[in-house]
C-alpha cells in the first residue's frame, strides 16, 4: 500500500514538470508573439517618425526640433515609451552626437563613389573635399523595451528591441529667371504720388521724355538742388539703379517692382537648406545673364541677387536698335525664351539625378523678343507684311496661340520651345505627345507680376482692326507653367488647374502679383510645395 502511495507522489512531480514546460512553450510561442507584435509597431512607428524628421529637416528647422518631432511620432504610434534619435550629415559639426557619416557622400578617393556610403577618410569633415552636396538624409534609430506575460516564469521578464529608417527630404536644385527688363521700374511713374524732384508738387512730369545730358555718363548718385526733373526721375533704371537711398555701394533701392522681387527673392533664399539645396540666378532682358551657376553656398547666391540691376531700354537709332522706327529688331527687352533656356541649362551643366529641378520664371510681360539661329532677332512679318517690320505688339502674334501664328514664328514660339526644353520629360522617361524631343524634366513655376502681364494696352487697332489680347502675357505664363506641371503641354482640359479660371487668379503653377508686395506671399506659396519622399 505504501508502494503505491509514492508512485502516486511521483506523478505528480512529473506532472508539474510537465507543466512548467508545457507553460514555457506557451509563454514562449505568446510572448514571442508579443515581440513581433512590438517590433511591427516601432518599425511603423520609426517609418512615421523619419517622415516627420524628413519634414522638419526639409523646413531647415534645428536638430533639437527634428528630435523632438521623432520622439513624439515614435511614442505616438508605438505601444511602449521609446527613445529615438536623430542622425544627419553635418560637415560642419562632424564632432556632434547627430553626425552620421555613412549619411554622406563619399571622397573622391573611394573606388565605388555612391552618394550613400561611409566616408573613408579621418576625420568624417573630408569628405567635404569631394565637392558633393550632402543629401537630405534623415536616420531615426529608436529603442523600446517588450515586456513578456509567461516568460518571467523562467527568469526572462523583457528585452530591448530596435528599429531604423531613413528618410529623404528632396534636394532641390532651383534656378530663379527674372525680367530685368526696363519695364520693372515703371512703378515709379508719374500717378503715385511721388515728389521724386523734391520741389513741393507730387506728380508734376511735363518733362516726359527727361534724360540725363550724356546718356552713357555716370549721372550722380540724386538730381542736383534746384534741378527740375520729372517725378518719373526713377522710372528710368540709368537712375533708379544707383544706391541712393540705402547708402551701401553695391545695394540698390530705388527701382520698383525690381525692389520688391529682390526682398521676395532674398526671402526665398532664406526658405532653402544650403548646402543642401543649390540655387542659380539667371536675368533676362535682351537677352539671358547667368549670374550664378547651382551653388551650395548661400552667401554667393545672397550677394549676386543684391546686386542685380535692371537693363536699360535700348536707345532708337543706337547699336541695338538702330533701325526703328519701323524695324523693331534688337528694341524689344523681354527675351522669355533665354530666360527658360538659359535657367534649364543649369541642370545639364551639373546634374545632381536625385535632387528635385525646379525653375522660377517672374516676368511682368509678354515675350516681345527671341534670337535664332546664328543670333539673327526673331521678329516675323507683321500684318502689313513687310518682314521684319511690325505694328504693335512688337515681334509677336496679336493672340497667344502655341505654335506658329497668322505670321509666322515668333518670339511666342520661341518661349514655348523654350518650355519644353525645360519641362518636357527626360530621355528616360516616355515623351508625350506635345514633346518634339526630351527635356529636362524640371518642375516649372511662373510669375506674372503687374498689370501688363493681363491687361497690356498695346496694340495698333489700325493694323489689328480686330483688337489683340491683352493678357497675352499670362496666357504664356500659364502655358509654360502647365508644361512645367506634369511636364505634358497637352493636358486635357479636365485635368489642366488653368482651364476656365479667371484672368488674374492664381491656378496650378503659375502665380500673379498685381503688385510688388504680393511676391513674398507668392515666394512663400512656391517654396511650401517641396515634397518629402521616404527612400529605405
Amino acid at each position: 500500500m505504501k508502494e503505491k502511495r509514492l508512485q502516486r507522489g511521483q506523478a505528480m512531480v512529473l506532472m508539474a514538470l510537465a507543466f512548467i514546460g508545457l507553460a514555457g512553450f506557451i509563454g514562449l510561442a505568446v510572448d514571442t508573439g508579443i515581440l513581433f507584435i512590438q517590433i511591427g509597431h516601432l518599425r511603423r512607428a520609426v517609418d512615421a517618425a523619419s517622415l516627420a524628421a524628413a519634414n522638419q529637416f526639409r523646413e531647415g528647422r534645428t536638430i533639437a526640433q527634428i528630435d523632438a518631432s521623432s520622439d513624439e511620432f515614435v511614442n505616438l504610434n508605438s505601444l511602449n515609451p521609446a527613445s529615438a534619435d536623430v542622425f544627419i550629415c553635418d560637415f560642419a559639426s562632424a564632432s556632434s552626437d547627430y553626425h552620421d557619416a555613412s549619411l554622406c557622400p563619399c571622397d573622391n578617393t573611394n573606388p565605388n563613389p555612391d552618394y550613400h556610403c561611409p566616408c573613408i577618410l579621418d576625420p568624417p569633415s573630408l569628405c567635404q573635399g569631394s565637392g558633393i552636396p550632402p543629401r537630405k538624409y534623415v536616420k531615426v534609430e529608436a529603442t523600446m523595451p517588450v515586456n513578456f506575460s509567461f516568460l518571467p516564469i523562467i527568469g526572462w521578464g523583457s528585452i530591448d528591441i530596435t528599429a531604423d529608417a531613413i528618410s529623404e527630404a528632396a534636394s532641390v536644385d532651383l534656378v530663379l529667371s527674372v525680367d530685368t527688363s526696363p519695364s520693372m521700374a515703371y512703378d515709379a511713374a508719374c500717378d503715385d504720388a511721388d515728389d521724386d524732384d523734391g520741389d513741393g508738387v507730387d506728380d508734376d512730369c511735363d518733362e516726359a521724355q527727361f534724360q540725363w545730358p550724356g546718356w552713357d555718363a555716370d549721372p550722380p548718385a540724386d538730381p542736383p538742388v534746384g534741378w527740375d526733373v520729372p517725378d518719373s526721375f526713377y522710372r528710368d533704371p540709368h537712375f533708379c539703379n544707383r544706391d541712393t537711398d540705402l547708402g551701401t555701394p553695391g545695394v540698390q533701392s530705388n527701382c520698383h517692382p525690381f525692389e520688391e522681387v529682390r526682398t521676395a527673392a532674398l526671402a526665398l533664399v532664406d526658405r532653402l537648406y544650403f548646402p543642401y539645396d543649390r540655387m542659380a540666378i539667371v536675368t533676362f532682358d535682351r537677352n539671358a545673364i547667368v549670374h550664378q551657376n547651382l551653388t551650395s553656398t548661400k552667401a554667393d547666391v545672397t550677394n549676386v541677387l543684391t546686386n542685380l540691376t535692371i537693363s536699360r531700354s535700348p536707345r532708337i537709332g543706337g547699336p541695338e536698335c538702330p533701325d526703328y522706327p519701323p524695324d523693331p529688331r534688337g528694341c524689344t527687352s523681354t527675351n522669355t525664351a533665354d530666360g527658360l533656356i538659359g535657367a534649364g541649362d543649369e541642370f545639364g551643366l551639373s546634374p545632381r539625378s536625385e535632387a528635385v529641378w525646379i525653375v522660377i520664371l517672374l516676368s511682368d510681360g509678354g515675350a516681345n523678343a527671341a534670337t535664332g539661329g546664328g543670333g539673327a532677332w526673331v521678329c516675323p512679318g507683321g500684318p502689313t507684311g513687310d518682314d521684319p517690320t511690325w505694328a504693335a505688339p512688337f515681334c509677336r502674334d496679336n493672340d497667344f496661340e502655341s505654335g506658329n501664328g497668322a505670321f509666322g514664328y515668333d518670339a511666342e514660339d520661341a518661349a514655348v520651345d523654350a518650355a519644353l526644353f525645360v519641362g518636357c520629360p527626360d530621355a528616360l522617361s516616355p515623351q508625350p505627345a506635345g514633346c518634339p524631343a526630351p527635356g529636362q524634366a524640371a518642375v516649372i513655376f511662373t510669375i506674372g507680376l503687374g498689370d501688363l502681364v493681363v491687361d497690356n494696352p498695346g496694340c495698333n487697332m489700325t493694323a489689328y482692326p480686330g483688337g489683340c489680347e491683352a493678357d497675352q502675357g499670362e496666357k504664356l505664363l500659364r502655358y509654360v507653367a502647365g508644361v512645367g506641371d506634369d511636364g505634358d503641354p497637352d493636358t486635357p482640359p479636365a485635368y489642366d488647374p488653368c482651364f476656365g479660371i479667371t484672368t488674374g487668379d492664381n491656378c496650378g503653377n503659375y502665380y500673379f502679383a498685381p503688385v510688388g508686395a504680393d511676391l513674398l506671399e507668392v515666394f512663400e506659396a512656391i517654396a511650401a510645395r517641396i515634397f518629402t519622399r521616404i527612400t529605405h
